[in-house]
C-alpha cells in the first residue's frame, strides 16, 4: 500500500518573477521597477507544503505543472523540501503559472498572478488523487485555483475524514460564497475577512476574534483564522476567542508570510499542540519570515526544523 501522509495541499504553483519599486503603486500612478529576476518562489499549494516539508512534517502535493523551466523548479524544491509527489505531474500543453511580485522599499508587496490556460485542476483530475489519500489527517486548499474545485475538494475531504482548512485567497468584494459546513478552519487575512463580512474598508473593527466567529456564523465554519499583519492573528475556534499580539520587528519583505503561517499551524496541529500554541508557534515563525530579506524569493525563506528553536527562542 501506498505511503499515506498527515497533510495533503491543493492549491496553486507556479515560477515567481521579482522586482522592487520604491513604493506599491497608487491608482493612476505609472511604477518603474527595477532589479527584474526570477526567484525560489511558486504558488500557495507548493509553498504550503514546502513549509510543512521543512518542518519534518509528512506532506503531500496534488497538482499538474508545464512540463517546462518552471514545472521542473517546482519539482525541485518540493523534492528538496522532502515532499511527496506521487500526485504531482507535467502536462506538456500546459505552461507553469508566472507570479510577478513587486516589492517595496518599505517591505510591503503586491502580487499579480498569471495563470495559463488549463492550469487548474479539473474535478477529474483532483477527486481521484484526492481518494487514493484517504486517511490524511489534513487538507490545505484554497482558492488559488478554480474556486469551485477547491470548494469539491473540501467537501470530499471531509467526507473522506480529513480536517479541512480553507485558505479563500484570492478574493474579490463581489465574490459570494455559500455555506461551507465541510469546512473545518477557515483561514483569511484581515481584508480577506472583512470582504467576507461586506465590510469592505470598515476601520472601526477592534475585536478581531468576534470578526473570526461572526465569520464561523456566517459560512457554518467550525473554526477561523484571522492574520493581522503585525498586529498578529486572532481566532475564534473550538468555540473560544484566541488573540496573539504581533511581534515588533523591522519589515524587510512580507512575501510568503500568510502561505507560511497557515501551514506552521496545520503542522503544529499534527504534532499535537492545542490552537494557542499553534497560533504563537506560527507567530513566531512569520516574524523571522517579515524581517528577512526574500533576495532569492520566499521559499528560501523558509525555516528547517533545526533552526526553530532559535526562532522561538529569540521571539519568546
Amino acid at each position: 500500500m501506498a505511503h499515506i501522509p498527515k497533510v495533503v495541499c491543493i492549491n496553486g504553483n507556479g515560477i515567481g518573477q521579482y522586482c522592487n519599486v520604491p513604493r506599491i503603486p497608487r491608482k493612476g500612478e505609472t511604477a518603474i521597477p527595477t532589479n527584474l529576476r526570477y526567484a525560489e518562489d511558486s504558488g500557495k499549494g507548493v509553498n504550503c507544503a514546502i513549509v510543512i516539508g521543512r518542518l519534518g512534517g509528512d506532506v503531500a502535493y496534488i497538482g499538474k505543472v508545464g512540463d517546462d523551466d518552471g514545472g521542473h523548479l517546482n519539482e525541485k524544491w518540493l523534492k528538496e523540501a522532502g515532499v511527496n509527489i506521487d500526485h504531482f505531474w507535467f502536462d506538456k500543453n500546459i505552461k507553469t503559472s508566472l507570479g510577478l511580485i513587486l516589492i517595496a522599499d518599505n517591505g510591503e508587496n503586491l502580487i499579480f498572478n498569471f495563470d495559463s490556460p488549463g492550469i487548474d485542476l479539473t474535478e477529474e483530475e483532483a477527486l481521484p488523487h484526492l481518494r487514493d489519500l484517504k486517511g490524511a489527517e489534513y487538507l490545505i486548499t484554497g482558492f488559488e485555483q478554480d474556486k469551485d474545485v477547491a470548494l469539491k475538494c473540501c467537501e470530499e475531504a471531509s467526507s473522506l475524514g480529513m480536517k479541512v482548512f480553507l485558505n479563500p485567497s484570492p478574493i474579490e468584494p463581489t465574490d459570494e460564497l455559500p455555506p461551507l459546513p465541510y469546512v473545518d478552519t477557515l483561514a483569511v487575512n484581515e481584508p480577506e475577512a472583512l470582504i467576507l463580512l461586506n465590510r469592505v474598508g470598515d476601520k472601526s473593527v477592534t475585536d478581531w476574534e468576534d470578526i473570526a466567529r461572526q465569520l464561523c456564523k456566517k459560512y457554518q465554519v467550525k473554526n477561523t483564522i484571522i492574520t493581522l499583519g503585525g498586529d498578529g492573528a486572532a481566532a475564534w475556534y473550538g468555540g473560544k476567542g484566541y488573540r496573539v499580539p504581533g511581534i515588533k520587528v523591522d519589515l524587510v519583505d512580507e512575501s510568503g508570510a500568510g502561505d507560511a503561517y497557515l501551514a506552521v499551524v496545520v503542522q503544529n496541529l499534527v504534532w499535537g499542540k492545542d490552537i494557542a500554541e499553534a497560533l504563537d508557534y506560527a507567530n513566531k515563525y512569520c516574524a523571522y519570515v517579515v524581517s528577512t530579506p526574500g533576495d532569492n524569493g520566499v521559499i528560501g525563506k523558509y525555516l528547517p526544523i533545526e533552526k526553530m528553536d532559535e526562532v522561538l527562542a529569540k521571539f519568546s
